[in-house]
């Protein structure tokens, strides 16, 4: 009896293992200009991302257990936090705040700020005593697209999946490999990038951004220019180190991906980060054998379906 038991819970592991995590990429932009803003359409990426039914919904925010990341890009967010903190814990609120209004501060004191700016967005109370502590969502991603999306799904928290850690650095050698290319007439990559930027800015302006950054061209003009660095420029370590510190985030944003999967038993995610890391950030996540299909493609599959 005992060998039948562990032969089924064998089986039910391997069975576990072996099915495939699906994973749906939204490619984004963390900006929309208010006077263009109306013209998007952004009630179809929502809906396409209900019918999708994810089980969890990975952001690009960092982990509260990523402290060098948290250090280095918000460190006046966390000294905010602190203060917050001392203030919940001397009830300062208790009377004045609702409880989802208190969590989103728990969350906020704890260094997870987007599920706190989530949880502020979803409060119907008229008056948050924590708003000076809130950031406006009204021009981005999340406003438009993912807070809206996840309330709709009853999804309660997001997974936060990015690392930011060495990032001053990568600015700093990215600016110089920049300067570098137009200097020594590498001007190819430049007027390409150019080009993808000025279509950008159209396409902002006709009101289908979402659709333009979700698709190929756009997002592979931004790996192809990243991964060619080194060949442009072969004696700079400046174009090593980019392409290098490029890579090393949108491995370990994978692999944050894959474990929240994992950690919450979820078979379908929907992972929503700006769109030029979604090329990069797929490979990786094909390479951990997950079944990754981007936004551009679900568009292309669902319009050969109607």
């Amino acid at each position: 009896m005992k060998t039948i038991i562990c032969i089924c819970s064998l089986i039910i592991t391997f069975l576990c293992q072996a099915q495939k995590i699906e994973i749906l990429i939204l490619g984004t932009v963390h900006h929309f200009k208010n006077e263009f803003k109306s013209l998007q359409n952004f009630k179809k990426v929502q809906d396409d991302l209900v019918s999708y039914n994810p089980d969890i919904i990975c952001i690009e925010a960092t982990p509260t257990s990523d402290t060098l990341s948290l250090k280095e890009i918000w460190p006046k967010n966390m000294k905010r936090a602190d203060s917050l903190k001392e203030d919940l814990a001397s009830g300062k609120f208790d009377s004045i705040a609702s409880d989802i209004q208190l969590q989103g501060a728990m969350y906020y004191s704890n260094y997870d700020f987007w599920n706190a700016y989530f949880l502020w967005d979803s409060s119907e109370d008229s008056i948050n005593p924590f708003s000076n502590y809130h950031r406006n969502q009204s021009n981005s991603e999340y406003g438009n697209i993912v807070f809206p999306a996840a309330r709709k799904l009853g999804i309660e928290k997001f997974q936060n999946i990015d690392y930011r850690y060495g990032e001053n650095a990568f600015l700093t050698s990215n600016n110089k490999v920049m300067k570098k290319l137009i200097f020594n007439l590498k001007l190819k990559p430049i007027r390409t990038y150019l080009k993808i930027q000025k279509k950008y800015k159209k396409e902002h302006e006709n009101g289908r951004l979402m659709e333009f950054v979700n698709e190929p061209e756009f997002q592979n003009s931004f790996t192809h220019l990243i991964d060619e660095l080194p060949n442009k420029l072969p004696r700079s370590e400046e174009a090593k180190s980019v392409k290098d510190a490029w890579h090393l985030r949108n491995r370990i944003m994978a692999e944050r991906i894959y474990n929240s999967a994992q950690t919450n038993q979820a078979s379908k995610v929907l992972v929503t980060v700006g769109a030029a890391h979604v090329t990069h950030i797929k490979n990786y996540l094909e390479q951990l054998g997950c079944d990754v299909t981007t936004y551009g493609e679900f568009l292309s599959q669902k319009s050969k379906t109607h």
